[in-house]
């Protein structure tokens, strides 16, 4: 590692520095990487306490005894808690900031085909679209608007098609131009055919089953 200073004390390893914190070797060199990326500075890194709930915390008649608990109490991710429990820990911010409510809605990220994504950057990367056009189909997602594969499709023309209400076809001589036509043409609702419709656009339904009128 390259020299660092703190406290007018100049540290060249990893070993002298976790011998000063008291904290093993390994342990300094995870804290000394989150430093050099940024997520760090340097109070955290030679920060001497525990970050990790070695204690039961007790806030408006609810016991938390872990940063998962807490997070999702809050509304907020456990990296999110842990920077406000460092803060805590350092007497910055009082109980009741520990526990504020954030000001906008935390989507978890779910896992696709048993692929884990710890963040939507890198979820957004692997579907090859920006972290703002993932963060919005997280968040239709949630809404009950998109399914698990809308989310990770990799083709937004086809998405966008999928979920228009327009549409231009043509079956037994009648064509259509949007969905609203064609459910009072069958005489059913608009959702029931828009499942349909995402099912024949994804070639599972053929296209008479898509005009498959209901028996009364």
């Amino acid at each position: 590692m390259k020299p660092i200073q703190y406290k007018d004390k100049t540290f060249t390893s990893y070993q002298q520095a976790a011998d000063f914190i008291g904290i093993t070797k390994t342990g300094f060199a995870k804290r000394y990487r989150k430093y050099e990326a940024g997520e760090y500075d340097l109070n955290d890194l030679f920060y001497d306490g525990n970050y990790h709930l070695t204690h039961l915390i007790y806030y408006k008649n609810q016991k938390f005894s872990s940063h998962a608990e807490a997070a999702k109490f809050i509304g907020i991710t456990s990296v999110s808690f842990n920077r406000r429990y460092k803060k805590y820990l350092r007497s910055e911010i009082s109980l009741k900031n520990l526990f504020k409510k954030p000001k906008y809605t935390i989507y978890p990220m779910p896992d696709w085909h048993g692929k884990i994504f710890n963040s939507k950057k890198e979820a957004a990367s692997y579907v090859g679209i920006s972290q703002n056009t993932f963060t919005q189909r997280l968040r239709r997602y949630y809404n009950g608007d998109y399914t698990l594969d809308d989310i990770f499709a990799s083709d937004p023309l086809e998405l966008q098609k999928k979920h228009s209400k327009t549409m231009a076809i043509t079956y037994n001589g009648h064509t259509f131009e949007t969905q609203r036509e064609a459910c009072q043409y069958l005489g059913i609702s608009q959702s029931a055919f828009s499942a349909r419709y995402h099912k024949y656009l994804s070639g599972e339904l053929p296209i008479d089953e898509l005009f498959r009128r209901q028996k009364h």
